[in-house]
């Protein structure tokens, strides 16, 4: 995955899928702005993070880049993914 957020075109509206979502049967209080777009290494994906209300998490908006459609949605748990102290980091 590349980081190309600062020179990504948008391939379509997410906004709409976004705010159709229902927050609270997702577990998030609030969304704010994009904060990150990632690319699969082939060019076919990108990963929209969508900062959220909740400490540490994010709102992965999947975009299918050849049919200019969502994909789909997860939730990215920091915490959860890395453990709440880093994960593999230790202290020395």
């Amino acid at each position: 995955m590349t980081d190309v957020t600062v020179t990504a075109e948008a391939a379509l509206d997410i906004w709409p899928y976004v705010h159709a979502l229902d927050l609270e049967q997702i577990g998030l209080p609030y969304l704010n702005e994009v904060r990150y777009v990632y690319r699969d290494a082939r060019d076919r994906f990108d990963q929209v993070l969508i900062g959220t209300g909740r400490f540490n998490t994010l709102l992965v908006i999947v975009v299918d880049l050849g049919n200019s459609t969502v994909f789909g949605h997860f939730l990215l748990d920091l915490d959860k993914e890395y453990g709440s102290s880093g994960g593999h980091l230790r202290s020395v």
